[in-house]
């Protein structure tokens, strides 16, 4: 289906996406747990690109910036997708599109759980249900920087050597 974006809403970028994310929403979705979205539409909230267009009211990031974006409204699975651009961040030139997508909303839930729910502190407990997934990947290497003693549960041994890594 060929979609022409209509221009950025006042508080809108719009990016020409390079690399998506693949949420655990988007499966549920395409498997029909979740009612799929209206048409024009698609699938996927998190994505890393180069703006196109910016809004007459954003200031804080211009045409030709990199950046990544999660929690969009749905339509990161395009070319091009308009975006709210307080959910963007400047994407550093030392980070890849690809890295990017795939780490940025995973990232945030796990700054969310150390340092903003519980700050876990050096030589404290911590465990991690699922710590060979996404976000316990991540989770598990923040908290063992941060000091902590690393416990984690996975579901088959090749997920334990995963964690383990």
């Amino acid at each position: 289906m060929e979609f022409t974006p209509a221009d950025p809403a006042e508080n809108e970028i719009q990016v020409k996406n390079k690399a998506i994310g693949i949420n655990f929403i988007d499966t549920y979705i395409r498997s029909g747990l979740y009612p799929p979205p209206s048409l024009p539409s698609g699938l996927g909230t998190e994505a890393a690109g180069i703006v196109s267009k910016v809004g007459s009211g954003v200031k804080h990031i211009k045409a030709g910036d990199r950046v990544v974006y999660a929690q969009s409204a749905l339509g990161a699975y395009s070319s091009m997708h308009n975006i709210n651009a307080d959910k963007a961040a400047i994407l550093p030139a030392a980070i890849s599109f690809e890295q990017a997508a795939a780490s940025f909303l995973k990232g945030l839930t796990v700054y969310y759980l150390l340092r903003k729910t519980y700050e876990i502190k050096p030589d404290e407990q911590f465990l991690f249900h699922a710590a060979a997934g996404g976000v316990g990947l991540i989770a598990c290497q923040w908290a063992k920087a941060l000091g902590a003693k690393l416990i984690g549960t996975v579901g088959t041994a090749q997920k334990a050597q995963s964690a383990k890594r």
